[in-house]
């Protein structure tokens, strides 16, 4: 990965857009970023970070505050990186989250970061995407590794060198689990141990399921396990279940149960050849005795019908008399109905005849009489049912003349409302017209009072916050002599502290004297008198005492931007305000408020009044079309009401000329036809009855006729001996019967007595039914008892045979659960350190760290010996520290010069900052080869070489220089002035009030 081109605009320091030539800086292979303390030198590795991630290295990220705070309060902080990686060429575009000033109205907007990724073709820019999620993974693939990764092989961070080397094995084994992406080896064991876990509560309800069978078995089959089984032990269990011994006594089982049910079977068809042999002497005796109750039953039905014999020779004779006479009797009642109709025939003629009238000069009222009355009153009613359509067209005419005079009522009544109306509407719209003249000239001066409203607001805004940051200079002011005074008396404390610690330099080289070992002054070997140190002033104290006074003089100038900030303000709001008090600003303010109020009220007034002046229009224009309108349909509706009049006298008179002459004068056409209908049935139900009655008395006298002759023929003198011969009701059919049932019961009584079966069983002598009914049940009660003990061995058998195939699925079953267990327990011991195949009793990941500790201190002492001139080399130990819980992760530096292995803690400034440079190159290599061997051709390192002295820093920088092999650029972070002649490429942060800015240097003399 190498970087081409860096663009920031309002980030960090850079008020205003600052550009980096990478390509430009990377001739010489290595430059130098340089320039005063808070310029910003170290913002520019943060947008380089934040062009690729998203996010800047170390806690300046949880601080979520990258846009300068010096840019415009609309200028968009944003951050263009060109780069490329495997020959192909990217750029991204990104800006953090900010708040923009709303456009309208007070306040700010949250304004969302947003990042484009775009790829170089030949035809230009390709975008890739505009997702945060999607740049970040995309970038994570590119160069194969995450930001955290990136900031440690990359970017060497500032004052982070020798984090990594004095931290202790829990701290370690965090950072080198994220380069390396060990997390998945802890999450192998986790895997591993889950399993294990899982697959022991499966092997184990496959041994309840196992257990509880053999249980059911022994509870069906009655025959208990062996006693030295042990089936609740898991272990125990699934050893005779791996042998074979549990299938192998199932088996014996099933033979066992197998032989009774062989003995049971055999008992079984004993007793029921026993059982059948009594049923069938039993059968034979019960069928003898049923034959000779038939035989007395037989005799005794002889014995009644010879003692009935006379009795049926009579109701013989009497039913022969009935069926002569049967045939006559429809005759009879012919007679007897034509008789019943004759009669009611007289009654209804007489009864019709008395609601007739006599004619006038006659006392009789014939069939005649009638025909020629009914004929004289069928013309009658023709003649008003002629008349009826008259009538009705005289009621619709007179109906229709009412409704008419109802809707020329309703009518007259429309028209005058309409013209109501239109009056109303015609007054409504010259007020409105004289109301607008009064509106528009109020309105006319509503956008200059607008305008003066605005522009007293922003005097006003402006005079008020005169006022405030007029009292915050005067804070700020004495805040900043505060920290003026602070600033001068910390520095102060620090070089009395740092002269102190000067004198007494030779005590603090005197604590690091050895025996045996050179003095590093005089070289001597000899110690006789060391120095002693006159106070106990450390480097420690001195660094915590810069530290402090550093951090004052920042605070310091801070507030003396802040004091120059406020003051410029100051004088823009007296400018904007004109130097007026909040007051008067507040009361011109009012007065244009009150301006701008009544203009406005009086301009919407007049919008509204013009909004529906056409529409009032159209309304009055409508009300004057509708009330012409209403005019002509009164003049029309009066004309027809006029002739509907006209027309119902005429009717009325010709209808009331017509009734009078049919004596109905005062009644209507319908009354009279009701009465002419109402005696023209009367006549016509006269007439009917008259000839009904002549029909009935013909119809009687031809059925009594046919009747006489009838009986002659059939042997009897009158009607009356036929009724004597006839049986009353049912009495023909009941004496039939009778006869009929005493000639079938002889004629089976007869057959009975003649059977051959029934005769042998009357003669054969005759057995105790009970005693062979008891010796029946006894043989049966034997034979249930047999088949229940059948029943219950096969119950056995079957019950076994289900037990013993669910025993089998089940043993199937447990058996891959059980060797399964049995290797992921043994590999999850293995892996967890607890195995005795383990030898190191180290767990797996723990391991795979150790081992990547152990490439990152080969490829650092690849280096550390060129810039120490092989006196230091950094040892891996497997010890564990004072109060660690991991070992094979601690860090040993052996001094070749004195043959001694020290803790990383006891190297001074320079000699920890070398050992960590060289432990941070190391894991940078090891780390990109471990992300798939992604070249990283630009490197940068932050700060650190002022610690070191003239010869370090000539080996730190040789082997910076072996960096730049193969076309690697190396980007140094420093301020330290002896690096400006050492290096000639350079890029120098300049910082002002206004922002900081950028200015390569491409060669130093």
């Amino acid at each position: 990965m190498r970087l081409h081109a860096l663009e920031v605009t309002a980030f960090g320091p850079f008020v205003e857009t600052a550009r980096v030539d990478f390509d430009a800086l990377a001739d010489a292979g290595l430059f130098l970023l340089t320039g005063a303390t808070g310029a910003g030198k170290t913002s520019v590795l943060d947008a380089v970070c934040f062009g690729l991630y998203g996010e800047v290295p170390g806690d300046r990220h949880s601080a979520r505050h990258l846009r300068s705070d010096q840019a415009a309060p609309d200028a968009e902080p944003r951050v263009v990186l060109r780069f490329s990686i495997a020959g192909r060429t990217f750029r991204t575009t990104r800006s953090p989250a900010w708040d923009r000033p709303r456009r309208r109205g007070e306040g700010t907007r949250r304004i969302q970061a947003h990042v484009v990724v775009e790829e170089h073709h030949p035809g230009g820019w390709q975008a890739l995407t505009t997702r945060l999620d999607e740049a970040g993974h995309l970038v994570t693939d590119l160069l194969g590794m995450t930001v955290g990764q990136f900031t440690q092989v990359a970017m060497l961070p500032q004052g982070r060198f020798q984090a990594f080397l004095r931290a202790g094995s829990a701290e370690r084994h965090a950072v080198l689990q994220q380069l390396f992406r060990t997390r998945r080896f802890e999450d192998v064991e986790r895997w591993l141990v889950d399993r294990r876990s899982r697959l022991r509560r499966e092997s184990s309800r496959g041994h309840d399921a196992v257990r509880d069978l053999l249980g059911r078995v022994q509870e069906a089959t009655e025959v208990p396990v062996p006693e030295t089984w042990t089936v609740d032990d898991l272990e125990g269990l699934a050893t005779l279940a791996e042998q074979g011994v549990v299938r192998t006594w199932v088996e014996e089982v099933r033979g066992t149960l197998a032989a009774s049910v062989d003995a049971q079977a055999a008992r079984l068809a004993t007793a029921d050849d026993t059982v059948r042999s009594d049923r069938a002497a039993l059968d034979a005796e019960r069928s003898r005795q049923a034959l000779r109750a038939r035989a007395g039953s037989a005799r005794a039905v002889l014995a009644d019908l010879d003692g009935s014999r006379e009795r049926d020779g009579a109701d013989a004779d009497a039913l022969a008399a009935h069926r002569r006479a049967e045939p006559l009797l429809p005759l009879l009642r012919r007679v007897t109905t034509a008789t019943r109709e004759a009669e009611r025939a007289t009654v209804t003629s007489d009864r019709e005849l008395a609601h007739v009238e006599a004619a006038p000069g006659t006392t009789e009222v014939t069939r005649e009489v009638l025909s020629d009355r009914a004929d004289a009153l069928r013309e009658a009613v023709a003649q008003a049912r002629a008349r009826e359509p008259q009538e009705r067209e005289l009621a619709e005419a007179e109906a229709r003349v009412a409704a008419l005079a109802g809707r020329c009522e309703a009518e007259h009544a429309a028209h005058e409302r309409a013209r109501a109306l239109l009056v109303a509407a015609r007054e409504e719209v010259a007020d409105r017209q004289q109301r607008r003249a009064s509106l528009a000239g109020a309105a006319e001066p509503a956008d200059r009072d607008a305008a003066d409203l605005r522009a007293a607001e922003l005097v006003l805004a402006a005079a008020t916050d005169r006022e405030q940051v007029a009292t915050e200079v005067a804070e700020t002011r004495a805040r900043l002599a505060h920290a003026t005074t602070r600033a001068q008396d910390l520095r102060e404390h620090y070089l009395d502290l740092r002269e102190q610690r000067i004198s007494g330099m030779a005590a603090e080289l005197a604590t690091g004297l050895a025996v045996g070992c050179s003095c590093p002054v005089c070289g001597s070997a000899d110690h006789p008198s060391p120095a002693r140190a006159a106070s106990t002033v450390g480097r420690a104290d001195e660094e915590a005492a810069r530290q402090t006074h550093e951090t004052a003089d920042f605070t310091r100038q801070a507030l003396a931007e802040s004091v120059a900030t406020l003051t410029a303000r100051l004088a823009g709001l007296e400018a904007a305000s004109g130097g007026r008090p909040v007051e008067v600003c507040r009361a011109e303010r009012a007065a244009a408020r009150a301006r701008a109020d009544a203009s406005t009220a009086a301009a919407r007034a007049l919008r509204d009044l013009d909004a529906d002046a056409e529409e009032r229009q159209d309304r009055l224009d409508r009300l004057a079309s509708e009330v012409a309108g209403l005019a002509v349909r009164v003049v029309e509706r009066d004309r027809e009401l006029e002739q509907g009049r006209e027309r119902v006298a005429r009717l009325g008179a010709d209808l009331h000329d017509w009734l009078e002459r049919h004596d109905a004068a005062g009644a209507d056409v319908r009354t009279l036809l009701t009465r002419l209908e109402t005696r023209l049935r009367t006549v016509l139900a006269a007439a009917a009855g008259c000839e009904a009655r002549e029909r009935a008395e013909a119809a009687l006298a031809a059925a009594r006729a046919e009747a006489r002759e009838a009986a002659r023929d059939a042997g009897f003198g009158s009607g009356a001996e036929v009724g004597a011969a006839l049986l009353p009701g049912g009495r023909a059919e009941e004496v039939a019967d009778r006869l009929h049932r005493h000639d079938v019961a002889r004629a089976e009584a007869e057959r009975v007595l003649a059977d051959d079966e029934v005769r042998a069983a009357d003669t054969a002598p005759e057995l105790d039914v009970v005693a062979l009914a008891e010796r029946l049940e006894h043989a049966e009660r034997v034979r249930d008892l047999v088949v229940a003990a059948h029943r219950h061995a096969v119950g056995r058998c079957d019950r076994l045979e289900e037990l013993a195939t669910a025993l089998d699925r089940e043993l199937r079953a447990w058996e891959p659960v059980r060797r399964s267990h049995q290797v992921t327990a043994r590999l999850a011991s293995l892996v967890e350190g607890t195995s005795a195949d383990n030898r190191w009793r180290m767990r797996l990941s723990a391991y795979v760290l150790s081992e990547r500790l152990r490439q990152v201190v080969a490829a650092a002492n690849e280096r550390l010996g060129a810039m120490t001139d092989q006196r230091f080399t950094l040892e891996q130990v497997d010890e564990k520290g004072a109060g660690e819980r991991r070992g094979g992760l601690s860090l040993r530096v052996r001094d070749d010069w004195s043959g001694t292995r020290r803790d990383p803690a006891t190297l001074s400034g320079g000699e920890t900052f070398v050992v960590s440079l060289a432990l941070a190159l190391g894991l940078a290599d090891t780390v990109s080869h471990e992300a798939g061997g992604t070249s990283l051709d630009t490197l940068f390192i932050d700060e650190g070489f002022g610690s070191l002295d003239a010869e370090t820093l000539d080996g730190v920088m040789d082997t910076l220089d072996q960096l730049r092999d193969g076309g690697r650029v190396v980007g140094l972070v420093s301020h330290v002035a002896e690096l400006r002649t050492r290096v000639p490429s350079q890029l120098e942060v300049t910082k002002a009030r206004q922002g900081s800015t950028l200015r390569p240097v491409l060669s130093v003399g």
